[in-house]
């Protein structure tokens, strides 16, 4: 099943006007920029009408529905023109616009070839110019009306969400050094993520454009003297959380002195200069991180790059408490630190006096996978953290992008209690919504998706019969074209395997080392019968057309790697690092074998080739993980391996047809249901410490100002009405409402006993517990904490359930067998 692609191109749209080089210089000519961006959105009216005049033989019932469609449409045309409008009125947003678009031309370059000079090639494309107009007066201005609405970009995979956000991004950084020099420092765009290496990556991908901010703030006094950074907050599996830490190794001081040779440090995650390229690591006496007991900073060691002093860059979680980052990459995860740690108050802007603005933009990357229990778990700390804000006296104006929801609306307003706003808003059709359109497969070839169940063989057989085959195929099929080969050869020469669990991933492994290099021999001497068996036959067949021993190779042994979160963040950088190598470098893959972690955040664009092992659990999987090929020009290639056993898979061979040519509509509802009586137990506590810790002037920040709770006193009622308005946002069920303030309202009680019964005893009370001084009480504990408190607080938000010991009784003991046998 050939499924066509989707293009962000128009082609009836003005160049000039997507041109970055074009806008960045146009403030020069505001009457032309502004005739150009209006003629720009009318053509998006244009498309609109002639969309109408399709609904005069519609019914009814047609009709209503398309009136709402049109209606969305008319209210994203009317946003951009107010974009366009204030970009008219105020000098201080048309300054920030063309800067923001400087500062994305900068980064473009050096996505891309430094060398290049061809700069008409650097564009946006159409819907990501579209989305920085229709949000420049809901993030610029704090009353409008958009301000409250998360606006959602959905859009296909590899389409361009992140530069659509980096631009509002650089905008929001912008305006605010315009707008308020002297407090524009801290913490100004928050930006979350759900998986640590989807973090890292686009933290890595962002760096560029924080370099071409930095230096524009060097250039234009008027931007402030405070430097725009980027910081990483993740667990210490990915990043150092200190600078030092002896007793575990896992400081950035311990990290650097242990690393040695050529390879770099891959935990301290910047290996290499986001600006020029050079790696930051050369050997241990010729590299650019500086790591002491009280400092951490990255530096390029190119002395000819601009960031030769120290690059705007950390991800060290004391450095980041130090000097709070312009922006915040952080998993969703982290944010459970803000219940434990007092200084984690500097991304709110609490302890900075009224110098810095608290963050005014808030991201969240891949909101499809904010569900289910994680999802619920987020929605409770997400009314602290917004409670906290709006107490702070902030208005965030918040983001979300996926390319697979379903039941967004739901979502979004039990996420964040907002209504929201999709964009580009869906047209008739869904292949044209103007933004997009679905490219014939007789224009363009589309990915093609092949069903494969060989319902004779077993699993292992299966696999490597298939997995040999497609392996030995570039090698055979463009072996005499030297056109073809050159073109194709690289992008369907590593294969990229996906497994629905580590255990797949296992069998998978044992096959390419037993099997799969049998089945290639099995393949070529049924092609080449006795020719196949000479010594030299390879050379034979072969010369002078390709290099003979890549085949000789992959009968000798697959080379492979794997993706999966045991491996460590060293492993899975190399393994990243080695996809990027084209067929004739030395170390390229034969195979990656890859969990579902691959589903978002891979973008290598050279692959083309992949096998699915099994149906994954949800439609929206299946979709993310197999557009992770054939992302370039070269069409991708997809091989669902059905199993022979597993009802699903067969359900989904039995209607592959039907099912891929739509399977977007197949796309699951996502659920978060954060007010339930489960989730409250084991979050809503954690929202209400951190209202109350990091809200301004109340007096509870630090860890042992917990006894200093007063529930009557007036600023701390305040902040917990705060709070409650906030979740009586989320909620549309009456009776949830009310047994969620009760349960609020217990929690006070609660708290104010324990203060009572404290000050009664002449204990103490912190929020955290040393687990060296077991002296006074803890308001909160651990799972693993030996000392327990008052309220079971998580530390990630991902590990819900506490950890549970089975024992077996004897009572269900097979014959012959005791208990302590089994």
């Amino acid at each position: 099943m050939e499924v066509p692609t989707v293009t962000p191109q128009i082609s009836d749209i003005d160049n000039d006007v997507l041109s970055l080089e074009w806008l960045a210089t146009s403030g020069e000519n505001k009457e032309l920029l502004l005739s150009r961006l209006h003629d720009f959105v009318a053509a998006y009216k244009v498309w609109q009408q002639r969309e109408q005049k399709k609904t005069a033989n519609f019914s009814p019932d047609e009709k209503i529905v398309s009136e709402r469609i049109f209606d969305r449409i008319t209210i994203a045309s009317k946003r951009m023109h107010g974009g366009i409008t204030l970009l008219q009125s105020s000098p201080d947003v048309l300054d920030a616009f063309t800067l923001a678009n400087r500062a994305m031309l900068m980064q473009m370059k050096r996505s891309e070839d430094i060398d290049r000079t061809d700069r008409d090639q650097y564009r946006w494309r159409p819907f990501q110019l579209a989305f920085l107009l229709l949000t420049l007066e809901s993030v610029a201005d704090r009353d409008n009306e958009f301000r409250d609405t998360v606006d959602l970009i959905w859009f296909p995979t590899g389409g361009g969400k992140t530069e659509a956000y980096l631009g509002v991004i650089a905008f929001q950084i912008l305006y605010r050094r315009i707008t308020n020099s002297s407090s524009s420092g801290g913490t100004n765009v928050i930006m979350r993520y759900t998986l640590r290496l989807l973090t890292q990556q686009q933290f890595e991908r962002a760096s560029k454009l924080i370099c071409a901010l930095e230096l524009l703030r060097k250039k234009h006094p008027y931007l402030g003297s405070e430097p725009i950074t980027a910081g990483m907050w993740v667990g210490a599996s990915t990043s150092p959380n200190q600078f030092t830490n002896s007793h575990n190794g896992t400081g950035a001081l311990e990290i650097l002195n242990k690393a040695s040779g050529v390879v770099p440090p891959h935990k301290l995650v910047i290996t290499k200069c986001p600006w020029c390229d050079e790696p930051i690591w050369r050997s241990e006496q010729d590299h650019g991180y500086t790591a002491t007991e009280n400092r951490f900073s990255i530096r390029c060691i190119n002395k000819k790059c601009l960031f030769n002093n120290t690059l705007p860059l950390n991800v060290v979680d004391e450095a980041l408490y130090q000097k709070p980052p312009t922006l915040l990459f952080a998993t969703v995860d982290k944010f459970a630190t803000f219940a434990w740690d007092e200084r984690t108050s500097v991304f709110f802007g609490s302890n900075s006096g009224d110098r810095n603005l608290p963050p005014e933009l808030i991201i969240q990357d891949e909101l499809h996978l904010i569900s289910g229990a994680l999802g619920s778990i987020v929605g409770l700390y997400e009314a602290g953290i917004d409670s906290v804000l709006i107490n702070n006296g902030a208005h965030p104006k918040y983001i979300a992008s996926t390319a697979t929801i379903r039941n967004a609306k739901q979502q979004i307003k039990g996420l964040y209690g907002k209504e929201h706003a999709t964009f580009p808003p869906p047209g008739l059709s869904a292949d044209d919504s103007f933004f997009t359109r679905t490219i014939p497969v007789e224009e363009k070839p589309g990915r093609v998706y092949l069903g494969y169940l060989a319902s004779q063989m077993q699993k292992s057989d299966a696999f490597s019969t298939l997995t040999a085959a497609l392996l030995l195929a570039p090698i055979v099929l463009f072996a005499e074209d030297k056109r073809q080969r050159e073109e194709l050869m690289d992008c369907w020469w590593s294969l990229l395997i996906y497994h629905g669990s580590l255990r797949g991933v296992g069998e998978s492994q044992n096959a390419l080392q037993f099997q799969i290099a049998n089945r290639i021999q099995q393949y070529l001497e049924r092609e080449y019968g006795e020719e196949s068996q000479s010594n030299n036959w390879i050379d034979k067949i072969y010369r002078p057309m390709i290099r003979s021993h890549a085949l000789q190779d992959r009968l000798n042994q697959v080379t492979s790697a794997q993706l999966t979160s045991k491996k460590s963040v060293e492993e899975n950088a190399a393994t990243f690092s080695r996809l990027e190598k084209t067929e004739r470098e030395q170390g390229a893959l034969d195979v990656a074998l890859a969990t579902n972690m691959i589903s978002v955040g891979l973008d290598v664009g050279r692959l083309a080739l992949m096998i699915i092992n099994g149906q994954p659990l949800t439609t929206a999987e299946y979709i993310q993980s197999s557009s992770r090929v054939g992302r370039s020009e070269v069409p991708g290639i997809i091989v669902a391996n059905y199993y022979r056993h597993q009802a699903r898979s067969l359900s989904h061979y039995e209607d592959f047809r039907s099912y891929h040519q739509s399977f977007y509509r197949y796309v699951e509802p996502t659920s978060v249901t954060p007010y339930t009586r489960q989730a409250r137990k084991r979050a809503l506590h954690a929202a209400l410490v951190i209202v109350l810790r990091h809200s301004r002037n109340l007096g509870l920040l630090t860890n042992d100002s917990a006894i200093n709770f007063d529930r009557h006193n007036h600023s701390i009622q305040k902040a917990v009405e705060t709070l409650s308005r906030r979740c009586r946002s989320a909620i549309s069920d009456v009776v949830l409402h009310e047994a969620t303030l009760c349960n609020l309202n217990e929690l006070i009680e609660e708290w104010e006993e324990l203060v009572g019964r404290c000050n009664n005893e002449r204990e103490r009370l912190v929020y955290r517990g040393d687990s060296s001084n077991k002296s006074g009480a803890r308001l909160l504990y651990g799972n693993n904490d030996k000392i327990i408190g008052h309220w079971l607080t998580l530390n990630s938000m991902r590990n819900v359930e506490d950890n549970a010991l089975s024992v077996s009784s004897g009572l269900f003991d097979p014959p012959n067998c005791r208990s302590t046998d089994l």
